[in-house]
């Protein structure tokens, strides 16, 4: 590995490396575990806007409907209502929630009451009528600005998912097993060295024993040579007391 050849193998980097796998070890854990809750409540959402939008064509067939009948007993209507009407009734506000651990986008309706341009419609005819397309086509479009909101949240929830799935295989497939790849090549550095040592140790000690034991067979024979000498020496004064003997 490229980069552990660069590590300078020591106990204080091992201890380093063990940290820094721990640290990864603990984030890997914590982003897979915010995975997970992000993908429950991607799910969630997802259900909500199916479940929304099931309701969503019988909705809109009424407000259609609803304005045909308004049409037939009210007139065309909708052109007294482009030149009198000066600003929409029903606002919409981006707001933010927390869901899942992040920050979701949510849409607020709001709608103002008492637009005097709506109040004069259907006076000669088709009041109710006006009314109920009124009331048909508010509920549609608080329909829509949910679907919009979860929709939004939808979004944001799978871009943050494709963020955080990239994070976790990362530190999954990359950092952690570059971390190890260091550990293990530190491992092996100091075994190496450890056996160095221990061979260089073995073999001052096999040179020390040798040298203790030549010493030793050196002295030996300096004892022996010497006790041979005296020996010889005594033989001598043997011979020499002999012979005074005879003479």
């Amino acid at each position: 590995m490229a980069m552990t050849m660069r590590i300078l193998p020591s106990r204080a980097q091992l201890q380093m490396w063990k940290g820094k796998l721990t640290g990864a070890s603990k984030g890997h854990d914590l982003l897979k575990r915010k995975l997970d809750g992000l993908k429950k409540t991607f799910n969630e959402v997802l259900h909500d806007i199916l479940k929304t939008k099931k309701g969503l064509g019988d909705d809109m067939n009424e407000a259609v409907f609803a304005l045909a009948e308004a049409q037939w007993g009210a007139g065309d209507f909708g052109r007294i209502l482009v030149e009198t009407v000066k600003r929409a009734s029903n606002q919409v506000r981006l707001g933010l929630t927390p869901k899942g651990g992040v920050y979701l986008p949510v849409f607020h309706s709001k709608q103002e009451l008492g637009d005097e341009a709506t109040k004069q419609l259907g006076i000669s005819g088709g009041g109710a009528a006006i009314q109920k397309c009124k009331e048909k086509f508010n509920k549609l479009l608080k329909l829509l600005i949910t679907i919009a909101g979860l929709q939004s949240s939808f979004f944001t929830l799978d871009e943050i998912i494709k963020i955080t799935s990239r994070r976790v295989n990362a530190l999954e497939n990359v950092v952690i097993p570059r971390i190890q790849g260091a550990i293990a090549y530190i491992k092996r550095e100091l075994d190496e060295q450890e056996r160095e040592d221990f061979f260089r140790l073995k073999k001052v000690q096999d040179t020390k024993k040798k040298h203790i034991e030549r010493e030793r067979a050196q002295k030996e024979n300096e004892d022996r040579a010497a006790a041979a000498e005296e020996e010889s020496h005594n033989i001598l004064n043997m011979e020499e007391k002999d012979a005074d003997i005879i003479f």
